[in-house]
């Protein structure tokens, strides 16, 4: 009996040891059931938007390369005038192969924004430099440059895992 009850114990640390591992590995992969516009209004009331204006979709391809109709969620602020560089962008995807595009994108439109400014737009460079970021998580792409970008991603962080 003492056997038997020894193997029942052993198999079921096996058993308990590969759901913690499956759950574990799963996990980063997992699509938030966030509704988009509450990860956007999230992200956006954290981050200091007086220098920005919504983007049409035909904005947002000729910035980006990027068809919002190809995504399940695409939104974007961007800078009131030329002289800024404030932006804000949210892309939920509609499958997870459009990752690769949407953090390529990203990288491009923060290289170029960096070329326009380097010789002479100091204050510029600061927020391209110190204050810009982008994060693919859960279904879930973001991009901002801003005084705030920290917060703004502790924001959207927040809302796409629910807290």
């Amino acid at each position: 009996m003492k056997a038997f009850l020894y193997e029942l114990c052993r198999w079921a640390a096996v058993a308990a040891a590969i759901f913690f591992i499956t759950e574990s590995v799963g996990s980063g992969s997992t699509v938030s059931s966030a509704d988009p516009h509450n990860v956007l209004k999230a992200a956006y009331s954290s981050a200091d938007t007086s220098n920005m204006q919504h983007a049409s979709n035909q904005m947002i391809k000729r910035i980006y390369g990027i068809d919002p109709s190809e995504y399940e969620f695409c939104t974007l602020y961007y800078p009131l005038t030329n002289m800024d560089v404030d932006e804000l962008f949210l892309i939920k995807y509609a499958d997870k192969s459009q990752e690769q595009k949407v953090i390529s994108a990203f990288e491009s439109r923060l290289n170029s924004q960096k070329k326009v400014f380097e010789s002479y737009g100091v204050g510029q460079m600061e927020l391209l430099s110190n204050h810009s970021l982008y994060i693919s998580d859960s279904g879930f792409a973001f991009f901002i440059i801003n005084s705030r970008a920290d917060e703004a991603r502790d924001a959207f962080t927040e809302a796409i895992r629910g807290k």
